[in-house]
């Protein structure tokens, strides 16, 4: 049901698009006469008051601010790699080119096909933002910028829970039908979106002036890993109420094949490591930065793939073709 690509799809798309709305919120955030400088000319400084100044401000063009670039150029730019090459493992696995030609001449509302289109949207959107903090398009009016930086944000969004609904739209397996497993995914691309951004700005070389930066969005990470432990456990608690396949599919994860992964991969690497490091204020290092943007990067991997496994294992498989009245 889901390849090997597929499960990498769910994993660098949601990461990508978890970096990419954590880069646009802080761009939000931060003050435009901080992080830009606008281009006025002498037909601009006459406009001085009313609705002729508000439109005359939204259509002029902008440049970025030193040292704002080498924040959000490597931030925009990680995200925007993540999503693309994300983007083109699920066009791998559909495995024929005619296929992506009927999805892009002829879309349905399929989840495929949505995917797809809200997989180009973000890429747009992401690579516009991009090319404006890392060449300095100043030419650009500041109205389209937030626009697109708006349209990057909720498409972010959507592509997150996307990647959560493919697997709870397949009713057959009843332990990814679950309303908990697009929240747990959710949570858990926004931690990875934070430990992507925060990568690429230390290997960049731009946490030096916004190393404050990098410690409060941590500590906002800290808060994405309660959220998504409590999800994990929601999930794990509501597959055991939901009959005899979902309970073998928990188990599997909790104690059988999978658990060793799970146990390590997921919950000691992603959850308990990171959680300590940014409470207990332990990120004073690049090295100690980087170990828990590693450790993120994993745990999303890992835990995408222990979902998708204990969905498609034989034992599971047998007891969906059992309840389908196959067996």
């Amino acid at each position: 049901m889901i390849g090997e690509l597929a499960t990498w799809y769910l994993f660098l798309a949601g990461a990508g698009a978890g970096a990419l709305l954590v880069t646009a919120v802080l761009e939000a955030l931060t003050p435009f006469e901080v992080r830009c400088c606008e281009a006025v000319g002498p037909a601009d400084a006459a406009v001085r008051n009313g609705f002729a100044r508000i439109a005359s401000r939204i259509a002029m063009p902008a440049a970025p601010r030193a040292p704002f670039p080498q924040f959000f150029g490597p931030a925009y730019g990680v995200g925007l790699i993540a999503v693309v090459v994300g983007a083109l493992c699920l066009l791998a696995d559909l495995g024929r080119p005619d296929r992506l030609l009927r999805l892009l001449f002829a879309p349905t509302l399929s989840f495929i096909s949505v995917g797809v289109w809200l997989l180009m949207a973000l890429g747009l959107c992401a690579g516009l933002l991009c090319a404006v903090w890392v060449f300095g398009a100043a030419r650009i009016p500041r109205g389209l910028v937030a626009a697109v930086r708006i349209g990057c944000a909720l498409c972010a969004v959507a592509v997150m829970t996307y990647t959560g609904l493919l697997l709870a739209s397949i009713q057959a397996v009843p332990f990814w039908h679950s309303a908990w497993l697009p929240l747990l995914f959710v949570a858990s691309d926004i931690s990875t979106g934070i430990g992507l951004v925060v990568a690429a700005v230390v290997l960049c070389g731009g946490d030096g002036p916004f190393r404050t930066t990098l410690l409060r969005i941590k500590q906002w990470d800290a808060a994405a890993i309660v959220i998504e432990a409590i999800c994990l456990a929601l999930l794990l608690l509501s597959a055991y109420f939901q009959g005899t396949t979902a309970r073998e599919s928990a188990t599997m994860l909790l104690s059988g094949s999978v658990a060793p992964q799970f146990w390590i991969m997921v919950v000691a690497t992603g959850l308990v490591f990171p959680f300590l490091a940014e409470r207990l204020g332990r990120l004073g290092s690049q090295r100690m930065m980087l170990s828990v943007s590693a450790a993120l990067l994993i745990s999303c991997f890992f835990l995408r793939w222990c979902v998708v496994q204990v969905g498609m294992a034989p034992d599971v498989a047998a007891a969906v073709m059992v309840a389908l009245g196959a067996g």
